[in-house]
């Protein structure tokens, strides 16, 4: 029979970690199949504490590090190093188990602060939905910390009930924040467990609970002759009424480009502006990134906001931030409606559906359509990764749409 793995736990003073003023604090080093890694303690000495061997004077000092050594050896008795079964562990697993479990051995993770080190590394509006569903799993629980073993699937089904019965069953936050809570908890399996060597710290209640679905929004979309109104109007137009109907010219003819990347978007060159749509480049292998060519109907229209500091657009310079900035060309997209007596919703967002819905009718087909907006579309997610996007038949499709309206005005 092959010879069981141990874990080996002995106390040390690292010849490097000793300061200016002499003192140094013990560490654990925690040796594993002949490799070793260390443990910081909290037992702090001075070199005049320790005897010619190098050994603690006080007895005090001893009783400590016993005691730390057996902490620590509780927890190995707990995760069962020794069992034929777990000898494809190594000396990371080891230390990923003992530096996040309690004294009895059980696994412990602060769900909120693991949840706040993904969420920093996200941008704009991503992160915003991100910090939204953790700070409203945070008022469910009435809590700021929370152990990830807590979040279990009927503790899910319960949050989803308390969601809907605060926003609406078929409001947009039930599916969202559930979904960013369950990526979060995959970022700490994917951290956290090993599941080749058999090391689960973290179980997987998603298993059993799944994100509601976001129903299909109803579409937003305007006829094709309220656009024509705005081209023909735009002239006589001021202030913020006249910046809603450009940019949603602008939105629309760059194949309906969001808020936050007409604001934050580089620079073109040779006519051709670049960017990673930021609302979906988490969720795509390629980045979300888009290349629209500014076509000559809108071109016009584009220059009248020519940006500096390396921007296409001088958006930052008028506003703070994208939300401020898109809000005031919803207003103005008010404004307008206002004038023309048109009683439906219009908001920027419009300009991306409208986009849609007349590339259609022009005969564009729905695949181009959907690398035109740069949707995450999961059933051509696999081809993607073999094809090379040629971005000239995007154009040809946005230069159909255009092309349907009279931009002489």
């Amino acid at each position: 029979m092959a010879q069981k793995n141990t874990v080996t736990v002995t106390p040390v003073l690292l010849d490097w970690a000793w300061k200016e003023n002499g003192t140094n604090y013990y560490r654990l080093r925690i040796t594993y199949k002949r490799k070793s890694k260390f443990l910081k303690t909290e037992i702090l000495v001075h070199r005049s504490d320790l005897n010619e061997d190098g050994q603690p004077k006080e007895r005090a000092v001893v009783y400590k590090l016993a005691d730390v050594v057996r902490k620590i050896e509780k927890k190995v008795e707990c995760m069962q190093l020794d069992t034929l079964e777990n000898e494809d562990k190594t000396i990371d697993d080891v230390m990923s188990f003992l530096n996040n479990s309690d004294d009895d051995g059980r696994f412990r993770l602060d769900f909120f602060e693991f949840a706040d080190t993904i969420i920093e590394a996200k941008q704009g509006q991503p992160r915003k939905v991100y910090r939204c569903a953790v700070n409203s799993l945070k008022t469910y629980v009435d809590k700021e910390k929370m152990d990830i073993s807590e979040i279990t699937s009927s503790f899910m089904h319960g949050w989803e009930a308390w969601l809907k019965e605060k926003y609406g069953n078929n409001a947009r936050s039930v599916s969202a924040y559930t979904a960013c809570i369950s990526f979060l908890h995959g970022q700490a399996r994917l951290k956290y467990n090993n599941e080749e060597t058999g090391l689960i710290n973290i179980n997987n209640p998603f298993m059993y609970y799944k994100p509601p679905r976001q129903k299909v929004a109803k579409h937003r979309n305007i006829d094709a002759t309220l656009i024509q109104q705005m081209i023909d109007l735009r002239p006589t137009l001021t202030g913020r009424e006249k910046l809603g109907v450009d940019v949603f010219l602008i939105s629309f003819g760059l194949m309906g480009m969001n808020s936050p990347d007409l604001y934050t978007c580089k620079a073109p060159e040779n006519n051709i502006i670049t960017y990673n749509r930021t609302k979906t480049r988490d969720r795509r292998d390629d980045e979300a990134e888009m290349q629209v060519k500014i076509l000559k109907a809108i071109k016009p229209i584009v220059d009248e906001y020519h940006g500096k500091d390396g921007l296409t657009f001088d958006f930052n310079k008028r506003y703070t931030t994208y939300q401020i900035f898109g809000a005031n060309v919803n207003a103005g997209l008010r404004a307008f409606a206002s004038r023309v007596g048109y009683n439906g919703k219009l908001t920027l967002y419009s300009a991306r559906h409208s986009w849609a819905t007349i590339a259609y009718e022009q005969g564009v087909t729905k695949g181009v359509i959907n690398d035109c907006l740069c949707h995450v579309d999961r059933d051509v997610k696999v081809t993607d990764i073999y094809i090379k996007k040629d971005w000239s038949v995007l154009w040809k499709a946005n230069e159909k749409v255009l092309s349907s309206f009279n931009w002489a005005a």
